[in-house]
């Protein structure tokens, strides 16, 4: 072993944690099965799923962009 060896160690939030838990996967599987049942199509439930959390994600910088 090298006597120079260093461990990387990462800290994440609480909140990022809930955030992540929340928004993608219990918003992301409703948003999924919701378009499931309009379209009767998985693909077409993925991508809607995909493009409705990032969505989500990215609407509170598009609109304090706007004020």
């Amino acid at each position: 072993m090298d006597k120079n060896s260093q461990m990387v160690v990462y800290f994440i939030k609480g909140s990022t944690i809930k955030k992540f838990v929340i928004l993608d996967i219990i918003v992301g599987t409703g948003i999924y099965y919701v378009v499931k049942i309009i379209c009767s199509s998985v693909l077409a439930a993925s991508v809607g799923s995909i493009i409705g959390t990032e969505g989500i994600k990215r609407a509170p910088k598009i609109f304090k962009k706007y004020k």
